[in-house]
C-alpha cells in the first residue's frame, strides 16, 4: 500500500510598499499601520530623514527609503500615505518607524513559487530584488535598515 503525500507550498500574505520609481515587498506582519501622512516636526537634515511624526501618543522616526538608498531626496516627493513599521532589531531605541509611501500598499498572497529572484546591483540596504507579480521589488536588509535608521537619530 503506498501513501500518497500531498506537498503544499504555503502561502504568505505580503505587503507591496510603493515607492518613487521602485517597491519594498515586505511580510505584513512587518507592517504595524498605514496612515495618511500628518504633521511632521523636528526636521533634520538628512537625505532620508524626514523628521517624525506623532503616532499612537509616541514620536516616531518618518523616511524616505529612497533618500537612504541614494543619499538624497528623489524629486516630487509629497507625503500623502506612510507605513509605520515594527522595529525589531533594537525595539528600545526604536520600537516604530514610518516610510514614506508613493501611493497605496497592495497586499499580495505569495507563494515561494511566485517568486523569482534577480541578479542585480548590491546593495547593503537590499536583503534582495525580487520579480513578483510582474514588478521588480526589494525585500529591505532589516537589520542594515533600523542600524542606518538608528545612526542618524
Amino acid at each position: 500500500m503506498s501513501e500518497l503525500v500531498e506537498t503544499r507550498s504555503s502561502v504568505q500574505t505580503n505587503i507591496i510598499l510603493p515607492l518613487v520609481g521602485s517597491a519594498l515587498l515586505l511580510p505584513n506582519a512587518a507592517v504595524a499601520e498605514v496612515v495618511l501622512a500628518g504633521q511632521l516636526t523636528s526636521a533634520v537634515s538628512s537625505p532620508f530623514l524626514l523628521g517624525y511624526m506623532i503616532w499612537r501618543e509616541q514620536e516616531i522616526p518618518v523616511i524616505s527609503f529612497e533618500g537612504l538608498l541614494e543619499g538624497e531626496l528623489p524629486a516630487g516627493v509629497t507625503l500623502r500615505q506612510m507605513a509605520v513599521l515594527n522595529g525589531i532589531t533594537d525595539r528600545q531605541k526604536m520600537p516604530f518607524f514610518c516610510v514614506a509611501l508613493s501611493g497605496v500598499p497592495r497586499l499580495a498572497r505569495l507563494r515561494d513559487s511566485d517568486i523569482t529572484p534577480i541578479d542585480t546591483e548590491t546593495n547593503p540596504l537590499i536583503h534582495s530584488y525580487v520579480r513578483a507579480l510582474d514588478t521588480k521589488l526589494m525585500i529591505p536588509d532589516w537589520d542594515m535598515l533600523e542600524q542606518e535608521i538608528i545612526e542618524a537619530l
